[in-house]
């Protein structure tokens, strides 16, 4: 007989499945991880991850539309406690560290085609093209937080931004990593702010 969850256990080792996936995510890609690893990771039965998940690639998703959600409700309540003083400083932090929190979570593994590919092999049809837009969607309600008027300023911003999250594919092979991430979003920020 499966064991019985209660929500705070549930809500618990979903959070913990998340963040091991992502471990692995950076470290092997998705198709070396294994739900093996996962749950020797996490420390349960792997029957118990079927409970949570169908697949690996579920999770993986689920990674992924977690991270949307995040982003919605942390950087833009950042955003509205941003000092003024040092709005370019402020911002370059604030997206220093998203772009650093997509790479410690893995998801910059998904902006190359292939690894994508292998995770929406196994999802229902339909799931990407929601999931884009609703990044799109949160990327675009970030710039306009900055009372940029014209749309095509900010699907720019968007693609300019973008740009430096496809860096992250090489994020290991460059020398002083962070300081050119940095130094790349500030830029942006400073087109922004100007």
């Amino acid at each position: 007989m499966p064991k019985i969850y209660t929500d705070d256990e549930r809500e618990n080792i979903r959070r913990a499945l998340r963040k091991e996936a992502g471990i692995c995510l950076r470290q092997y890609g998705v198709r070396k991880t294994t739900v093996d690893e996962i749950v020797r990771r996490v420390a349960i039965p792997k029957g118990t991850f079927y409970l949570f998940y169908e697949s690996k690639e579920a999770l993986f998703f689920d990674l992924l539309e977690n991270f949307a959600s995040e982003i919605e409700n942390d950087y833009l309540s950042m955003l509205q406690e941003i000092d003024e003083n040092h709005i370019v400083t402020s911002l370059t932090e604030i997206f220093l560290s998203l772009t650093m929190r997509f790479y410690d979570e893995g998801l910059y593994r998904f902006l190359d085609g292939a690894e994508l590919s292998l995770v929406l092999r196994r999802l229902p049809s339909g799931s990407l093209p929601d999931l884009r837009a609703r990044l799109e969607d949160v990327i675009n309600r970030l710039f306009s937080y900055f009372y940029i008027d014209d749309k095509e300023d900010i699907k720019a911003f968007g693609a300019g931004y973008e740009g430096i999250l496809y860096l992250l594919l090489s994020y290991d092979r460059l020398r002083e990593k962070e300081k050119a991430v940095r130094l790349l979003i500030r830029g942006l920020v400073l087109q922004m702010v100007e």
